[in-house]
């Protein structure tokens, strides 16, 4: 399925980009006060996103401005009714040191490991946050092409789903190490059915000034796809995207707004 993607909107640098990771755990104090019994509900964690438009420019029938893209982009989706693409401006690549997959085969015998077992056809593409075991992020949505690697070796026997599932025409050897690279998308929804925005200021051009405060969305996973990306996976070298050098001014909008980091200044 196609999803409509969330521009680099300018975001306020007085409040920044807030991101948390978070997971669905039932706690349960004992009776005698000794510890608590729990259980984690959700294995790898999803996203919670939040940011400001301060001082964005333009007005709805302006179609080209910050202000109707953003419009745009949350009527597209209806509020929380459907799912857009998030790129995070310092965090849209997975590198081959912080790659891994998990074994998500049907009736296999190692499930969820990283490591293949010499059966097992059918990987989810994941990443490792920290280098601490067990810390794995899940990828589903993915920006481009990508690189496979079994033990080091690129290959391109192989096939990638629309939700990040890899499927390798034959089983990698028991034991092999499997890794990635490439560029990826936050699947979100917004938390709410409505945006808090302001017109705040009409210049004499007839230009709208706007603030839209506390835009909050998260990720979630999608279903499962079996829908391959065609051409997705590739033996020609993966680039990495350019990263924004912190405190440098990367762009200033036509509107005359200055922007840093894709940040308002």
């Amino acid at each position: 399925m196609t999803y409509p993607i969330m521009a680099n909107f300018p975001l306020s640098m007085a409040k920044g980009l807030h991101k948390s990771s978070t997971y669905n755990t039932v706690v349960q104090k004992v009776a005698a006060g000794r510890g608590n019994a729990s259980v984690g509900l959700m294995p790898f964690p999803t996203w919670a996103f939040e940011y400001d438009l301060d001082a964005i420019q333009g007005n709805e029938s302006y179609i080209s401005s910050v202000v109707a893209g953003f419009m745009g982009l949350f009527m597209a989706c209806g509020g929380q009714n459907g799912l857009f693409l998030f790129n995070d401006p310092q965090d849209n690549y997975v590198p081959l040191t912080t790659s891994t997959m998990v074994d998500v085969t049907s009736g296999s015998i190692t499930p969820l490991s990283a490591i293949a077992n010499g059966t097992s056809t059918v990987f989810q593409l994941a990443r490792n946050i920290g280098g601490i075991a067990g810390a794995l992020d899940i990828i589903q949505s993915i920006n481009g092409n990508i690189n496979i690697y079994v033990n080091g070796t690129i290959t391109s026997s192989c096939t990638l789903s629309q939700s990040g599932l890899i499927t390798f025409s034959a089983a990698p050897p028991s034991g092999a190490t499997l890794s990635w690279c490439g560029a990826f998308y936050f699947a979100c929804r917004f938390d709410s059915d409505t945006i808090d925005a302001t017109r705040t200021f009409t210049s004499n051009n007839g230009v709208d000034l706007w603030d839209m405060s506390s835009i909050k969305f998260a990720s979630e996973f999608v279903y499962d796809s079996t829908a391959v990306v065609a051409g997705a996976v590739t033996v020609t070298p993966v680039v990495a995207p350019p990263v924004a050098t912190i405190g440098s001014i990367t762009s200033t909008s036509t509107f005359g707004v200055i922007e840093v980091n894709n940040m308002v200044v």
